[in-house]
């Protein structure tokens, strides 16, 4: 599992999107997201981490 800083989530809906976009990513077989504390977790391939955060980031989110 990796787990993700993000910065911008505010609400269910943030939580929402983001585990669809990133559950959509190649290699990533379950999405957690936590709107509360700007955390995204995933379960894949290392190799999939620039993928995940260009869709975290095409949501007009940002990863630290």
């Amino acid at each position: 599992m990796i787990k993700l800083n993000v910065k911008g989530m505010h609400c269910a809906s943030c939580e929402a999107i983001l585990k669809e976009d990133v559950g959509a990513v190649s290699g990533v077989t379950n999405v957690k997201a936590d709107h509360k504390k700007g955390v995204v977790s995933f379960d894949g391939p290392q190799s999939a981490l620039p993928q995940v955060k260009a869709a975290i980031e095409k949501d007009g989110y940002s990863v630290e």
